[in-house]
């Protein structure tokens, strides 16, 4: 169905909340106004909040892309952006341009950009970022740990590639966790013979080794003008950096925290099924999440992914070798605004700082914005019609991402989607997917 209306809503906009229809021409965004008394293709939404769609700035979704849409859309999010994650002997280059094609030859039910990841720091060079902006990336990533997977960015190597990506226009997403303390731990856990389970990935992650990567990553992108974006910030010392810099006004910095770690603290991990909430960096005792809530409000914090992760990753280096073997990274792509939303909505957060959070911001982090993120004229008609007197029961198979199991699953949330649009085509209705041709497309930054 072509919608050419959404009539009797209050409109959730940048500058703040309007009584009015929403007129859509063409897939796009046409006016705010009234609505032709009788005219076909209008959605009632009385009492509802008409909002932009989500986007989500962090998922891992290229295994299943059309599995991740597909759950993403009845939950809201009409964008997602998915790092890359390149084949054994695969260059980043080439793993950005092959799942660009994929993207471009499957179709699927949501909008799909990409961020291209780098598993191989030390031998990308200026003309291959260039390749990856433009094939139509707006970021690159890089990670402060992982050396047992081979994927570790020096710090030298990161300044070099965040002065490369200043000049190039290309933001630099950092992964904020310091190898060396996370090495130094792995070590005393194993020598000691912990049997804590799954728990001894998460002690051996502790908050120490983020807020000491953000500090380096925020001296380089201070000393190379570069705009650095910090994905999944999970600790009240992280929080406390970031705001800082915007005091000093450098370097440009946007913040990000994900779902899980607004809503699960480290008590999960001494439940018998710990290793289902196992994710890097992990779940933090509940004073870091409080610190986490404050940076929503105050602005610190600009965006709130998913991280989802469509593929769990095993454990290796001493963990693994000592006979710890455990799978971790979360599924929440359809949950996330959802949860959000009643989660925001528990703690006092406007509707307003919601959609900055989950669509606005986003979007204007990654080149999207105006035409996504937001209702303005001319802007896609990427639409949610939420009803907040409603209420949600979030199903056991994450809405159907193709994960398993949910760990969000048998929550009761405040509110209800009763639809979604893509560019004006309704392609969600009551939680449930319209079938039909794939509204979504790749996304070019």
């Amino acid at each position: 169905m072509n919608v050419t209306a959404i009539v009797g809503g209050t409109i959730v906009t940048p500058s703040g909340t309007v009584r009015a229809d929403l007129l859509i021409r063409d897939g796009k965004v046409a006016a705010m106004g009234s609505s032709p008394a009788g005219a076909g293709g209008a959605l009632p939404a009385a009492g509802c909040y008409v909002l932009p769609g989500g986007v989500d700035p962090h998922t891992h979704v290229m295994s299943a892309p059309a599995l991740a849409a597909a759950a993403a859309a009845r939950g809201g999010t009409t964008t997602a952006l998915s790092f890359t994650s390149p084949r054994p002997g695969e260059s980043d280059l080439d793993c950005l341009l092959r799942s660009r094609a994929e993207l471009d030859a499957r179709g699927t039910a949501i909008d799909i950009g990409l961020h291209a990841a780098l598993y191989d720091p030390d031998h990308v060079s200026a003309a291959d970022l260039d390749a990856v902006r433009r094939a139509g990336a707006a970021a690159i990533k890089v990670f402060l740990a992982y050396p047992e997977l081979g994927i570790l960015c020096s710090d030298t190597r990161l300044a070099e590639l965040m002065a490369i990506a200043r000049q190039l226009g290309l933001i630099v997403a950092v992964h904020c966790e310091n190898a060396r303390l996370i090495e130094a731990s792995e070590e005393e856990a194993v020598a000691a013979g912990s049997s804590s389970g799954a728990r001894i990935f998460a002690d051996t992650r502790p908050p120490e080794a983020e807020y000491e990567a953000v500090t380096q990553v925020l001296a380089s992108a201070s000393r190379t003008g570069a705009v650095c974006y910090l994905v999944h910030l999970s600790t009240e010392g992280a929080v406390r950096q970031v705001r800082l810099a915007r005091a000093t006004g450098r370097p440009a910095v946007f913040a990000e925290a994900c779902t899980h770690h607004l809503l699960f603290d480290d008590h999960s991990y001494e439940r018998p099924d710990a290793g289902r909430f196992l994710v890097a960096p992990p779940l933090r005792p509940g004073r870091h999440v409080e610190a986490l809530w404050a940076g929503l409000a105050d602005a610190t914090i600009d965006a709130v992914g998913s991280d989802h992760c469509q593929a769990r990753t095993l454990t290796a280096g001493r963990l693994a070798a000592a006979g710890h073997s455990h799978a971790y990274g979360l599924a929440g792509i359809g949950a996330r605004l959802p949860l959000l939303l009643s989660a925001a909505a528990a703690r006092g957060l406007a509707i307003t700082q919601v959609a900055r959070l989950a669509a606005e911001n986003p979007a204007r982090a990654f080149g999207h914005y105006p035409r996504k993120g937001a209702l303005l004229p001319g802007s896609d008609a990427d639409v949610v019609i939420f009803d907040p007197a409603g209420e949600t029961a979030l199903p056991a198979d994450g809405l159907g991402d193709g994960t398993g199991d949910s760990v969000y699953a048998g929550r009761v949330l405040r509110g209800r989607i009763r639809a979604v649009l893509q560019r004006g085509r309704l392609i969600v209705s009551e939680s449930e997917l319209i079938d039909g041709e794939p509204a979504g497309a790749f996304l070019a930054a």
